[in-house]
């Protein structure tokens, strides 16, 4: 082959174009290499070997250990809001001041006594005012208002008026929330009860309970006096219309209205102070059994978390996306459960809430 292209060079030299040829020539040639390496037929790479399985640590998705211990870093230092010392640790402060009854719809309940809040004594609303950290906070004037009105919830009945259902998870205040578009009114009410006591059982419900509005003009939400500054008599319809509840979140209650929203500055937001705040970190000791104990509470017992439907049907869905002034429809349906609530315990040796120099306010509504 060689020869051959000789030849052509030879007879192409005279023309000019052997020197414009040569490189190509060149390139053509095969280079002096060995054979590529093969791969025997159907042999592939040899996979990564697989990662080395992880560590159980021997809990479960709650952390809690199989042996019924919890992990380390874990908060155990609370109550089920179902714990049966919600039954035990609260009658030596309500006892003098009510009556113990056993409803047959709403099982264990206690009633104050009608002599001292009166008739149309209502929750969050009677003898009392609101103050404001991250949440609404309320603060009763009752010696004994501590443990009802952060502990437990309420239900209006028929023939026995406003009755407390015992429960063991703090809060600033069981209620739920609404405003009109512009903020220019306020409406609350207490909380269904995600629970009934029977036999000193936590049990379920199905039938609804529908909430009990009550209304005050924006600017008077924080007064010492807040029952004689409630929206009453034919004007309540009128402002129901136009306050709407505000949304759950997660399943959660809604937090109340921004305070900037309804025009206060942060000077103009109260705290409690004097008895008052007493109560109040009261209220707050008996959140977690490390102090609560202390105080002659029972310790907590773990494991109460789950609702007893023995003799009665599923945990009722709650009111608290209905329309402001509306009465929830008895259901004979299985709704859902309820999301529970989430915990806000306050701080552990927490101190006293800031002090404000505003008086308690009296009175009743409705």
């Amino acid at each position: 082959m060689l020869w051959r292209v000789a030849m052509t060079l030879r007879r192409l030299s005279r023309s000019g174009l052997a020197l414009l040829l040569l490189p190509l020539v060149v390139a053509c040639e095969p280079a002096d290499q060995g054979p590529p390496p093969m791969m025997p037929e159907n042999q592939f790479p040899p996979p990564p070997p697989p990662p080395a399985p992880a560590a159980s640590d021997g809990t479960g998705a709650n952390g809690m250990y199989a042996s019924g211990e919890y992990t380390i870093g874990e908060d155990s230092d609370t109550y089920d809001d179902n714990d049966p010392s919600a039954l035990t640790d609260f009658r030596q402060t309500l006892d003098p001041h009510g009556t113990w009854v056993e409803d047959p719809t709403y099982g264990t309940v206690w009633t104050p006594s009608p002599a001292e809040v009166g008739t149309d004594f209502t929750p969050y609303t009677t003898a009392g005012h609101w103050t404001y950290d991250s949440d609404y906070v309320w603060v009763s004037d009752y010696d004994w208002g501590w443990a009802p009105f952060h502990y437990g919830r309420w239900v209006f009945i028929d023939g026995r008026g406003w009755a407390w259902i015992p429960g063991r998870e703090y809060r600033g205040a069981w209620v739920g929330w609404g405003v009109d578009d512009g903020y220019g009114y306020v409406g609350w009410y207490p909380l269904a009860p995600p629970f009934l006591w029977f036999g000193g059982v936590a049990v379920g419900y199905s039938f609804a309970i529908g909430p009990r509005w009550g209304y005050c003009p924006h600017g008077e939400l924080f007064s010492p006096g807040l029952s004689s500054r409630m929206v009453t008599g034919p004007a309540v319809a009128t402002i129901a219309g136009r306050v709407h509840a505000m949304p759950s979140v997660g399943g959660v209650a809604s937090r109340g209205p921004e305070p900037s929203k309804l025009g206060f500055t942060a000077a103009q937001i109260p705290h409690p102070t004097g008895a008052a705040a007493t109560g109040l970190a009261r209220a707050q000791q008996f959140a977690r059994p490390s102090t609560a104990t202390a105080l002659g509470a029972h310790p907590a017992v773990h494991g109460t978390g789950s609702i007893s439907t023995q003799g009665r049907t599923s945990l009722m869905g709650g009111a608290s996306g209905m329309s402001p002034g509306a009465h929830a429809p008895t259901s004979t349906a299985l709704p859902q459960q309820q999301p529970q609530q989430k915990k806000k315990l306050p701080p552990q040796n927490a101190a006293p809430p800031r002090g404000h120099t505003g008086g308690h306010g009296g009175g009743h509504h409705r």
